[in-house]
């Protein structure tokens, strides 16, 4: 697995459950996005792992979890009103410092974290 594998994952991909099937056919068995840089970790079982580096500038996470705040976000983004750069501003300003993706297993799900809280989702693909 590449970076230019990773990158080509991503591009034509209209919604989140496309972008999934395109990791998971590529062997993304799980990956993190840490919020403030928009940094990503994606893992194969193999324990290969691709880190693609995010902006520059960091966005501002807020201190404390907001559990609404986070699936109005998610929500938002599902139903097409956000793009990924805003959905990763909302769910900074809900408190999620990072999220994580598990892609392998029965139970596939995204778990976001933050300072005194975390939201868990399955993932339906």
């Amino acid at each position: 697995m590449t970076y230019e594998m990773l990158q080509e994952a991503y591009k034509g991909v209209e919604n989140y459950p496309g972008l999934l099937k395109n990791l998971i056919a590529l062997g993304i068995s799980s990956y993190t996005i840490e919020v403030a840089t928009g940094t990503g970790l994606y893992r194969a079982p193999e324990g290969e792992n691709v880190l693609h580096q995010g902006m520059n500038v960091p966005r501002t996470v807020a201190s404390k979890f907001d559990e609404t705040m986070t699936i109005k976000a998610i929500r938002d983004n599902q139903l097409g009103k956000t793009d990924y750069a805003q959905f990763l501003d909302d769910i900074a300003s809900a408190g999620v410092r990072f999220y994580e993706a598990t892609l392998n297993g029965e139970r596939k799900r995204v778990t976001y974290i933050g300072i005194g809280g975390n939201y868990q989702e399955e993932i339906a693909i």
